[in-house]
C-alpha cells in the first residue's frame, strides 16, 4: 500500500484496501444517497434497507 506498510498478494485486495485511505466510495445506491467502497456492502445495504 502506498499509504501504509500493508502488503497484499492480490491486486484487487490492494485496491479495496487503499479505499480505506482515500475514502473513495464508487458504489452508490440507486434508491438513496448512500455510497460504499465495496460492491458487497452496497448489495447488503440494498437487501436490508430497501
Amino acid at each position: 500500500c502506498s499509504h501504509c506498510s500493508r502488503e497484499f498478494g492480490r491486486a484487487e485486495h490492494l485496491v479495496r484496501h487503499e479505499r480505506t485511505h482515500t475514502k473513495e466510495k464508487p458504489y452508490g445506491c440507486d434508491l438513496c444517497t448512500q455510497a460504499f467502497s465495496r460492491r458487497d456492502l452496497l448489495r447488503r445495504h440494498e437487501w436490508k434497507a430497501h
